[in-house]
């Protein structure tokens, strides 16, 4: 084979690796940004929520990338009341431990936002307090009552 033949091969296999690479580099980005919104959206909400007298809502969003939202306090213990698998949870994000944070995405290793913090919510729940993620679907209760301080979130 001539020399030419077989380095305009080599050219198209480094083409269409650079293509692939692309894609996949293009997929994580929209992942990465639905995380961000997921966050800008949520934190919007349980705002709404703090300002007003007294709130209900639930709030719905899409998340793909991670299986388990948590609420967490990593300077407190595991609540005796979580799941198994809210403390299989608990002990992965101590491992990462972000204590200023409240809001973790789970499994980590592949949400590109680890943690957040997100105010006004009231953290005297089981520890950690995980969702569900199913389908890149994700519900959260939202709830505030007339005489809270600070907003309630559940499981819808």
């Amino acid at each position: 084979m001539p020399f030419s033949t077989i380095f305009s091969i080599f050219l198209i296999a480094i083409f269409i690796a650079v293509a692939f690479f692309a894609i996949k580099y293009f997929m994580n980005i929209g992942k990465c940004n639905e995380q961000g919104m997921f966050i800008d959206d949520f934190r919007g909400e349980i705002d709404d929520a703090w300002q007003s007298q007294s709130s209900s809502k639930t709030f719905k969003s899409s998340l793909s990338g991670v299986e388990y939202v948590c609420f967490a306090n990593l300077a407190k213990e595991v609540s005796t009341t979580a799941t198994e698998k809210e403390k299989e949870i608990y002990k992965e994000l101590k491992k990462n431990a972000d204590y200023t944070a409240n809001l973790f995405f789970y499994p980590q290793k592949n949400a590109c936002i680890k943690a957040t913090n997100v105010e006004h919510v009231n953290m005297n729940m089981s520890n950690p307090y995980c969702f569900s993620v199913e389908n890149d679907k994700i519900e959260i209760k939202i709830e505030k009552g007339f005489y809270d301080s600070l907003v309630k979130v559940s499981r819808g």
